[in-house]
């Protein structure tokens, strides 16, 4: 048949709502970064301390497992908020190995090979674009940090029984917002970064000097006008000290700086700092256009 012969009419078909068009970046984003075997690997090795935690609560409610290892429960560690704040740092440092490995190689090719103009270009707004990339990491994560700790928390309300759930009812919310903060700010981080480097090894070097190498500035900062604020660019520190906060851990039991207590609002405001920095970052870098300079 000729093709002037031909009549062509406009898609008639069904259309996916605008209001989840983000999720089609976020699935290919999750085939993506599952199509790597070593990346595959990692994402199981990070529930070992999930497991660990299962095999330990366990042990402590089984006078059965007590006796076979010899152990008396009055030298098993308590399960309390401390417990909990131990396990989440396990994970949360696991999680952010996860996150310098998936969040550049999702977002800076993007940026290398002028696709997020292509991607703007369609009916997705750069919020919906952001948004999409983030929900992986922020998908990931989660499982990886404060969803697998509520599993434990009620793992343990259950077994223990006598009101302890009524006790320690408030832990579950720390459990969650804990987990909620450190997603949004590795997340938002390594997002930034990777959208200006435009290079997925240097981005995710960029990522693990920011908790390695910028506290030795902050501590260097401290021990020269002896002063905690230095600290406050210690962001290992800084997180630990929001953690130690939510699970109210006493103050006698914290060693995060070695210069006095900062004051309790000083940590947040630095993670809001931080995460402000990023999303202005993405705002400038995130455009419909590119504007090539000669």
């Amino acid at each position: 048949m000729a093709v002037y012969k031909r009549t062509y009419k406009a898609y008639a078909g069904q259309l996916t709502p605008s209001w989840s068009r983000f999720t089609v970046l976020a699935r290919y984003g999750f085939s993506t970064l599952f199509s790597s075997r070593i990346f595959t690997a990692y994402t199981v090795l990070c529930f070992t301390p999930f497991l660990v935690g299962l095999g330990f609560i366990y042990f402590v409610h089984s006078s059965t497992a007590q006796l076979a290892f010899g152990q008396h429960l009055s030298s098993i560690p308590l399960i309390n908020g401390r417990w909990f704040f131990g396990f989440l740092v396990s994970e949360a440092w696991m999680g952010l190995i996860l996150t310098a490995w998936a969040a550049p190689g999702m977002i800076s090719k993007d940026f290398a090979n002028n696709a997020v103009q292509l991607y703007l270009s369609r009916p997705l707004s750069r919020v919906e674009y952001l948004v999409g990339k983030v929900t992986v990491l922020a998908v990931l994560l989660s499982f990886v940090t404060w969803i697998p700790m509520l599993v434990l928390f009620f793992l343990q309300a259950e077994l223990e029984g006598h009101g302890w759930l009524g006790e320690n009812w408030w832990m579950a919310g720390s459990i969650v917002l804990a987990g909620l903060m450190w997603i949004a700010l590795i997340s938002l981080l390594s997002m930034a970064l990777a959208v200006w480097v435009k290079w997925r090894i240097a981005a995710s070097a960029l990522m693990l000097a920011f908790f390695f190498v910028l506290p030795g500035f902050g501590e260097a900062f401290s021990a020269i006008l002896r002063t905690p604020w230095g600290s406050l660019l210690n962001f290992n520190a800084v997180i630990l000290m929001i953690w130690a906060q939510l699970f109210r851990i006493p103050l006698s039991q914290r060693h995060f700086t070695r210069f006095g207590e900062l004051p309790s609002w000083s940590p947040w405001l630095s993670v809001f700092a931080v995460c402000a920095i990023s999303l202005w970052l993405l705002h400038r870098r995130l455009k419909a256009r590119e504007v090539e300079r000669g």
